[in-house]
Order: structure tokens, then C-alpha cells, then sequence
């Protein structure tokens, strides 16, 4: 017997997978704030390695990268820091390596990350930030949803912490609820931007326009003529359907 889904349900394990997220980020920011107290902390002081590899190589999560990003001059021996892994599929085999981008500002390759919304939008307001979906071209080449949270250390911002998910996990183990709702799911950022449907006529990345995509997120009620919208908690996205 079919069990039948509703907008409601959909919007739930999008939730509850954000919920899943944070937690993990929970537990590495909680490995940085001894470290990070301590006078002039250093880049071999970030105890956060086996926690990173644990997440990426275990196969039943969707983690395709984690780690902690620092703010400019937290670190006494380098200006700018990223401690961060990623993990691939190599002939059947999962190599997890440690991302490779160049921190030093005053080299050619250096690009300021403090400038992008995955660090810049946790700084800015305080609060957890999903970016995407977007081809993230430093770590995975792939369409991604990176998950970041202000990493506070005796008050004072020190960076975040983040994963980045691949959408297309994501969306395979969402299509498998949003396939028993009965009418078109269709969940999009806040941007209005398509995360995935149950329609083949939006695909990831499609741009939704003229919508009060603000005021939903608000929580205000909106009767809008051609779409139905129900909040995903604690996450910037909704679940959209057509009347």
C-alpha cells in the first residue's frame, strides 16, 4: 500500500536533514573552542581532522566536504586559513584530501573568502546560512548546498564551520518523498531558486520570479493566484506547489 505525502512532509525532511547538518557542525565548532581560547593559537592546533574524516568517509552520509574556515588573522602563523577536506570517488575507491587553496594573500591564486556568501552572510547576521544551489568550483565541480554557522570563540567571531552536500544526493533521496505527494513539489532557496522538483520542467538552478519569496519565508500569510508555499523550519527554503 502507497502511503500518500503531503507538502507538509516534504517540507519536514528538508527540516530535519538541516537539523542533521547543523548538528554535525555543532560537534566541529565544539572541537575548536579550547584550541582557538588558547593564546596564539596555531594551524596544528585545529583538531578537527578525524571528526572530518569520519563524516566523509562514512558512506551512509552526504557529506562531500566539511571543515572550518577562519577569519583573517585568528591564526598566529597564517593570515587567512581554510581547514578543509573534501572526498571523491576514485575507480571505486574514496580518497578524502585536504583542500589545497592558496591562503596567502599576496599570491596570484589568493582569492578572499570573506567576500563569499558562505562565510560573508554567517558573519553579517550571526546566524546559519545554506548556500545554493550552486556549481561550486573550489571543491566539488558539482551542483552544492554548503551548510556554514558562525564559529564564536569568547565572543568574538572566528570563522565558520561548514559541509558542503552534493544536490544530487540530495535530490534522490527527496524525489523519493516528494514522488508520494500528489500534486508538483517544487523546493526553492531564497532566492527563489530551484533546489529540485517532482517536474521535470524545473530542473536545479531554474530562477522562480515574481514571487513573495520573503514574505513566505516570514512566516506572513500570502494567497498568491498560481503557487501554494510551506516553510521548511529553520532552513532558508520553501516547498512550493501550483494550485
Amino acid at each position: 500500500m502507497t502511503t500518500t505525502m503531503t507538502d507538509t512532509d516534504v517540507a519536514r525532511w528538508v527540516s530535519d536533514f538541516g537539523q542533521w547538518v547543523f548538528g554535525q557542525l555543532d560537534d566541529i565548532a565544539g572541537l575548536l573552542e579550547a584550541p582557538l581560547s588558547a593564546p596564539a593559537p596555531r594551524r596544528s592546533d585545529l583538531a578537527i581532522e578525524q571528526r572530518c574524516h569520519e563524516l566523509l568517509a562514512d558512506p551512509q552520509t552526504p557529506v562531500a566536504g566539511a571543515g572550518a574556515v577562519l577569519a583573517p588573522d585568528v591564526l598566529a602563523d597564517a593570515p587567512y586559513w581554510l581547514e578543509w577536506w573534501t572526498v571523491e570517488s576514485r575507480g571505486g575507491t574514496t580518497v578524502i584530501a585536504k583542500l589545497a587553496a592558496e591562503t596567502d594573500p599576496r599570491a596570484v591564486g589568493f582569492r578572499d573568502y570573506t567576500e563569499l556568501p558562505w562565510y560573508a552572510k554567517p558573519f553579517e547576521s550571526g546566524q546559519r546560512h545554506v548556500t545554493g544551489p550552486y556549481v561550486d568550483y573550489l571543491c566539488t565541480d558539482q551542483y552544492t548546498l554548503t551548510f556554514t554557522q558562525p564559529l564564536v570563540v569568547d565572543g568574538t567571531f572566528a570563522g565558520v564551520v561548514g559541509v558542503d552536500v552534493l544536490v544530487a544526493w540530495f535530490e534522490e533521496h527527496l524525489l523519493d518523498v516528494m514522488e508520494a505527494v500528489e500534486r508538483t513539489c517544487v523546493l526553492v532557496n531564497a532566492a527563489g531558486r530551484v533546489v529540485t522538483s517532482s517536474d521535470p520542467t524545473w530542473v536545479t538552478g531554474d530562477l522562480l520570479r515574481g514571487l513573495p519569496i520573503e514574505a513566505w519565508l516570514s512566516g506572513d500569510e500570502v494567497d498568491h493566484a498560481a503557487w501554494s508555499a510551506t516553510r521548511c523550519e529553520g532552513l532558508p527554503f520553501l516547498v512550493l506547489s501550483p494550485r
